[in-house]
């Protein structure tokens, strides 16, 4: 298996602003925090960890589908904003490396869809793990909460990519 992933993944966690930081992973971990919390005694959380499960592969393949698309779009455009944006520095990583705000697009996307398809991998395993629907298992729950965690996560980073699209096209 290719590993090239890592460095995108870290090439994500270099770029990637304090404000964003909180919008991609505090707040996804904290709504997945009071998940757990809640659903600690829960008999139920089998089931509704399997919902989830079911539920997401579907989510995440439009996911997936649309990022493809927004970076197809983004490489394969010769419009003004696009040739602009490939000349306003985002931000500085390194002394000797600048990423435009056309990288730093592609960066966030495509690690969106990175993400994305390893959630689509987790979730299509969930089923196999073979947990008993009668009985609370603090495992259970432990994996629902992560899996919330990062689907909330993806959400954000794609509510994020969207937002940063729109200005792009209407140039603000």
């Amino acid at each position: 298996m290719n590993v090239e992933f890592l460095l995108l993944i870290l090439d994500y966690f270099r770029i990637i602003k304090r404000r964003d930081l909180l919008a991609d992973w505090v707040i996804p971990l904290t709504l997945s925090a009071v998940f757990f919390y809640i659903n600690i005694e829960n008999c139920k959380v089998v089931g509704t960890l399997s919902s989830i499960s079911s539920n997401s592969i579907s989510l995440l393949g439009v996911l997936v589908g649309f990022s493809i698309a927004v970076i197809t779009l983004l490489v394969t455009a010769n419009t003004k904003n696009i040739e602009e944006i490939k000349l306003v520095i985002a931000t500085t990583i390194s002394d000797y490396r600048k990423i435009s705000l056309f990288e730093l697009m592609i960066i966030t996307y495509t690690y969106s869809v990175v993400i994305e398809i390893f959630l689509i991998i987790f979730n299509l395993f969930i089923p196999s793990l073979g947990f008993d629907d009668k009985t609370y298992t603090i495992t259970a729950n432990l994996i629902a909460s992560i899996d919330i965690l990062l689907i909330l996560h993806v959400l954000f980073v794609t509510i994020r990519n969207a937002t940063n699209f729109y200005f792009v096209l209407i140039k603000k």
